[in-house]
């Protein structure tokens, strides 16, 4: 349980503030956990501040509050010894340190108010990004819900502004053909060494829906959110690039970033540029190689945009809504299709 401390009616467990009660228990497979038991208002104001900057308009914070509550009250129940988990599986929960003035503000401002379609609380899902356009929930996950449905999330584009979050708005992964063989094996899907990889459908917002990767041992599908888990992307708006294996890159000495890279890529140095190094005295000392070519292996790149599962609200789209005089009713039912807002009481 690590060591812990009590103050200020806080328990403190291993540097981290918790109100309410801690207790050990198990998870559903039977390892030890610890639960904290916390009153609703207290949860929803950490998990804001825990989801996204708390310095963020007041209305995507309200917004986020909402959508928070309808997740946590669906979510309910759905293990044997707790409801949810503390972090990304469910909503990220951080404890007091993100219960501030702005977040408290969001869940008291909008107490008891849920997301509801056709009388019923709706599955409030959100992620940080959605690259522009959220997805359809049947191309991403099973069920075609009809408030999940794709919507253009221009605001998404403010995170490229950010120093934090402008991997949120595009971004590449690359990897040698061996490399992603060994990266697609430990998560369950083993062609040998890929040679090809082909985008066979996809969604009217432009994400794969299935992806056929052609290797030396075998070829199989991937399809729908399976591919942004196999590939390790950060969301499911990409496109696959193959790079030949006799692409030549000239990479200076002062491009350590790049030169981190030939190393990670297995690349091999096919010549060198160099200077003659010469003393104060005018005499040759010797040759200092600045520049080299690198022969680069067969790799993949996967480029794209957005962070997560682009279903339902986009955290940076809701901003950028926000930012442009949207309050958090109209952000909610852009990104929510035909929802109404329902005040069931409570927190």
């Amino acid at each position: 349980m690590g060591r812990q401390h009590i103050k200020d009616g806080v328990l403190t467990v291993n540097g981290r503030g918790y109100r309410g009660t801690l207790e050990v228990t198990t998870d559903d497979d039977g390892a030890a956990i610890i639960v904290n038991t916390v009153e609703t208002g207290v949860y929803l104001a950490s998990v804001i501040g825990s989801e996204e900057p708390s310095t963020w308009e007041p209305e995507a914070l309200a917004a986020q509050a909402i959508a928070a509550r309808t997740y946590l009250l669906t979510h309910l129940d759905r293990h044997d010894n707790y409801d949810l988990e503390g972090d990304t599986r469910d909503q990220e929960y951080d404890g007091v340190g993100n219960e501030v003035r702005t977040t408290l503000r969001a869940v008291d401002r909008t107490a008891g108010i849920v997301a509801t379609y056709r009388g019923a609380p709706i599955s409030a899902l959100y992620s940080a990004n959605a690259g522009g356009v959220t997805e359809d929930s049947e191309n991403v996950f099973a069920n075609a819900l009809p408030y999940l449905r794709s919507v253009p999330s221009p605001g998404d584009e403010l995170a490229k502004d950010s120093s934090w979050g402008k991997t949120s708005w595009d971004w590449s992964r690359e990897f040698t053909a061996p490399q992603l063989g060994d990266y697609m094996r430990f998560r369950g899907v083993d062609v040998g060494v890929p040679l090809r990889i082909e985008v066979v459908q996809t969604s009217s917002a432009g994400r794969p829906i299935v992806t056929r990767v052609v290797g030396t041992a075998a070829t199989k599908l991937v399809t729908k959110e399976t591919a942004r888990y196999v590939f390790g992307l950060k969301s499911n708006l990409f496109t696959p690039v193959l790079h030949p294996s006799n692409d030549l890159e000239w990479v200076s000495e002062r491009d350590v970033d790049r030169l981190r890279d030939m190393d990670v890529l297995g690349a091999s140095r096919v010549r060198a540029r160099y200077d003659h190094v010469i003393d104060a005295d005018g005499r040759f000392v010797g040759i200092h190689e600045y520049e080299w070519l690198y022969a680069i292996p067969a790799r993949f790149d996967f480029v794209g945009k957005g962070f997560g599962h682009s279903v339902g609200m986009s955290q940076w789209g809701a901003q950028g809504m926000a930012l442009k005089g949207a309050n958090y009713e109209q952000i909610l039912k852009h990104y929510y299709q035909g929802i109404a807002l329902t005040n069931i009481g409570g927190a």
